[in-house]
């Protein structure tokens, strides 16, 4: 889908009404923005933090906040208003009284200027939702007490909004201080100017969350499906999952989307249904957490999302479990997954999926890659510097792209690939000025600095190689195949390997020990074996939501990285996050790490 395909908002009041291809979203059901607001109580009494007093709470607000455990989480915090949330939206109404002094300037993208004027009313929907005033003994509360909102207007009366729009949106957002972006909009079809938004915005510390669609379907959804953002289903009055909402294994998390009653135009009040309002309550729980940790990474609180909902998953119309539902008082309690320290302060990690795409976590920032540049080919492998400030990308046609302060020294010529097999890994010099490339059937062909040492030419072998590591020297490397046979060359010492041995799962990554004197593989159930090397735990009698593949030395340990994203930390680098429930359109096929 291009940049000028549209993302619609659209009633959802049952599936068969929604328009196939196009975006989500709902327009509220039940009263309509006009209607007469809810009474005021003839006194305001002090209550407890976690029980509001606006008069629509009790009868119709509690039993959906109280799924996501909201009137405990308020005990903790209610909010900031040095948290921006922004929301991309058709608009809000500033002027609506459960509204007024919480909504910021914003910008009118689609005709420029500050004019976000509502005209279809979802904007003003989510808005209240995740922000109205709360406990001011009017109307309805909200999610976050204290927030202030920030109106990002993509689309006009027709309810539609480019994808271009939609990411400037995102990074307008971005740039002008939000710290939470609400995308309640989407629609099948990746973009790549989509996914470049959100980078940007998880590049600098802002948590994207985006509803996951109305087609009752699992055909991922984006920007929901974009890597790096929590993507929201919806569960029914019965806590299971709304009959509209779509499923998969790419959304992150679900939340209350039948009849959420919220802010209309003009200073009434309607319902909304569907998981664009699911979404707009999972916003404001993002606004408490930031609220209540500000030091928290945008990552720590998306894996704080997603980790408070387990255990709590709905049951789908076909019996099959869904992701969970949040819990924003567990939440609030879950630690930080940070390392108590470092190895140093440039620490990160990056990781590719097969269709090429780069996604960096930490202090490495994403310096480009190859979606959408590969065509018969698949990426193979990815290397970063020594240094951290640039990244190198193999294809299995041995094709190498240089990101960052990388130099792209060649790759396999049409000769080679027809005599060495796909490539499977390319792996740098110490010093980041050459790297050698390293082929499925033992081959390995020196550029730049790199010298040879020796490979597999000729040698009948009984696995394919999957994985190779250099030496800290530079002047050695290892090949190792999926049986767990080990090749050393050059100043590499052969410590040992599972050839010959029975494995549970194929090797598939390996990794050197800094030291140089020994090394890790890693199989695909998760199992880790150290040979002169320290062994820090592995997950081989874990189960696995996907094969683990791809392995990668940071500090003093090792990181794993499974297909669908989900990382596992078993270094003394901090955690920076993970793609765990992602979409598997592109699945990852290998790491690296920058300590």
């Amino acid at each position: 889908m291009g940049g000028n395909s549209t993302r619609r908002w659209r009633a959802a009041r049952r599936a068969a009404a929604l328009s196939a291809g196009l975006v989500f979203g709902l327009v509220g059901l039940g009263a309509t923005p006009g209607s007469r607001p809810a009474g005021r109580p003839a006194a305001s009494l002090r209550v407890l933090a976690g029980v509001p007093n606006d008069p629509s709470y009790a009868g119709s607000q509690a039993p959906y906040l109280g799924a996501l455990n909201l009137p405990s989480a308020w005990d903790r915090t209610t909010g900031s208003d040095s948290v921006v949330v922004a929301v991309v939206d058709s608009g809000v109404d500033p002027t609506h009284p459960d509204l007024a002094g919480h909504v910021v300037a914003g910008r009118n993208i689609v005709s420029g200027g500050a004019d976000t004027t509502d005209e279809i009313g979802h904007g003003t929907k989510m808005a209240g939702i995740l922000g109205a005033v709360t406990n001011n003994g009017l109307g309805l509360a909200g999610v976050a007490w204290s927030v202030k909102i920030m109106p990002v207007k993509v689309t006009g009366p027709s309810g539609a909004a480019s994808d271009s729009n939609v990411a400037a949106g995102i990074t307008w957002a971005v740039d002008h201080g939000a710290r939470v972006v609400n995308l309640s909009l989407g629609a099948p079809g990746d973009d790549h100017v989509l996914q470049q938004a959100v980078d940007y915005a998880t590049g600098h510390d802002v948590l994207v969350v985006a509803a996951a669609g109305n087609n009752a379907s699992t055909v991922p959804e984006f920007p929901a499906a974009c890597r790096g953002v929590v993507a929201v289903g919806a569960t029914d009055a019965a806590g299971r999952r709304a009959p509209f909402s779509n499923s998969g294994p790419w959304v992150d998390v679900n939340a209350p989307g039948v009849d959420v009653l919220t802010t209309g135009v003009g200073g009434g009040y309607t319902r909304a249904t569907g998981t664009s309002p699911a979404t707009a309550l999972v916003a404001g729980v993002a606004v408490l957490l930031r609220a209540a940790d500000p030091g928290a990474g945008q990552a720590d609180i998306a894996d704080r999302l997603r980790r408070s909902a387990l255990g709590r998953g709905p049951v789908g119309q076909d019996g099959v479990d869904a992701s969970g539902v949040v819990d924003a008082a567990a939440a609030l309690r879950l630690p930080a997954r940070r390392a108590a320290s470092g190895p140093s302060r440039g620490a990160g990690y990056l990781m590719i999926g097969n269709q090429g795409k780069v996604d960096a976590f930490g202090a490495v920032g994403h310096r480009g890659d190859v979606w959408g540049d590969l065509r018969q080919a698949r990426a193979a492998g990815l290397e970063s510097r020594p240094a951290g400030d640039g990244y190198w990308v193999v294809d299995s046609d041995g094709a190498v792209a240089a990101f960052g302060a990388a130099t792209d020294y060649g790759g396999l010529t049409a000769v080679q690939r027809a005599a060495a097999g796909a490539a499977v890994a390319l792996r740098a010099t110490p010093a980041g000025d050459g790297y050698w490339i390293f082929t499925d059937a033992g081959r390995a062909f020196a550029f730049g600095s790199a010298r040879p040492a020796g490979d597999l030419a000729g040698v009948r072998l009984n696995r394919p190689v999957v994985a190779a590591a250099v030496t800290p020297s530079g002047r050695g490397y290892l090949m190792v195949a999926d049986d767990g046979g080990v090749f050393a060359f050059g100043d590499a010492r052969f410590a040992g390997s599972m050839g010959g041995r029975p494995l549970n799962a194929p090797i598939r990554a390996a990794a050197s020990d800094p030291d140089g004197d020994g090394y890790w593989m890693a199989a695909a159930d998760g199992g880790v074996f150290a040979f002169r090397a320290p062994y820090r735990g592995s997950l081989g009698a874990t189960r696995l939501n996907a094969p683990i593949a791809g392995l990668a030395n940071c500090g003093a340990g090792y990181l794993l990285v499974a297909s669908d994203g989900g990382v596992f930390d078993f270094s003394d680098c901090p955690f920076a996050g993970s793609l765990g429930g992602g979409p598997s359109p592109n699945p990852v096929v290998a790491m690296a790490a920058s300590a």
